[in-house]
């Protein structure tokens, strides 16, 4: 097995348990079309880092920090669902990104590729993904009380910062998963696993750790295929992702 392909399936494993673990949220809080839509707020700050020729990913995370945080602030500020303050961003983004990125970066930044790491790079973006996975766990029954009983989360203090910070947990998760599958297609990679955990799990607290390991399983077989057949990852993921899916439908748990 290549260098290259070990790296692949590292980066896959990382990304793709960590981006499950957070979709199962939100899944949950009914977000699949804002987060999907989230990881496009991406092109800009790519396209702002080719310009001063630093490493894409510093751009696109810090512009996906920058976005979560501006939605959060503006659903405050305004009637606006997080749904049309996120499109509104996103379109942005997407215009800004199409005309800044050159078009073979701009390939590239749509739809990923098989990534090369130096070791400690590799090592700071694995540990960076599990740190995710660890603070989505760890944090989970409050984001779940804030989905359920929003109003009693408030009361107890909880309320907006939980949102904040799934957001926030959401958008670095992208930012590393854009290098693989691309921001084209990187929210589906948080939905499709929540989605398939949720069609099988039998209670909650089967759901977030199935959620999690579909996403690794995902990721990884994913890459496996591409690399046999000389696809490009970041569709052959998805769509492996999207047949998953499918078989799921048969063993819904009503």
């Amino acid at each position: 097995m290549e260098t290259s392909l070990n790296q692949s399936l590292i980066i896959a494993l990382a990304v793709g348990i960590s981006s499950g673990a957070i979709g199962s949220f939100i899944i949950l809080k009914k977000m699949a079309l804002v987060g999907d839509a989230l990881s496009h707020v991406a092109l800009p700050g790519i396209a702002l880092a080719l310009v001063y020729a630093i490493d894409p990913f510093w751009g696109l995370l810090l512009s996906l920090l920058a976005a979560a945080a501006i939605v959060w602030w503006l659903e405050g500020k305004t009637k606006l669902s997080s749904e049309a303050l996120v499109g509104i961003l996103f379109t942005a983004s997407l215009a800004i990104g199409i005309l800044a990125i050159p078009d073979h970066e701009l390939i590239e930044s749509l739809f990923g590729e098989f990534p090369a790491f130096s070791p400690l790079a590799l090592a700071i973006f694995a540990a960076t993904a599990a740190a995710l996975t660890i603070a989505t766990f760890y944090l989970a029954k409050n984001f779940l009380f804030t989905i359920v009983s929003p109003e009693l989360a408030k009361a107890h203090g909880l309320g907006k910062k939980y949102d904040l910070i799934l957001l926030l947990i959401f958008a670095t998760a992208v930012a590393l998963g854009i290098k693989l599958v691309g921001a084209l297609l990187m929210g589906a990679l948080t939905i499709i696993p929540a989605s398939v955990a949720k069609n099988i799990s039998r209670n909650m607290k089967m759901y977030l750790p199935l959620s999690a390991a579909l996403g690794g399983a995902i990721s990884v077989g994913g890459v496996l295929i591409a690399d046999k057949l000389s696809f490009v990852p970041g569709p052959t993921i998805v769509l492996f992702g999207v047949g998953l899916f499918a078989i799921s439908l048969f063993f819904v748990k009503r």
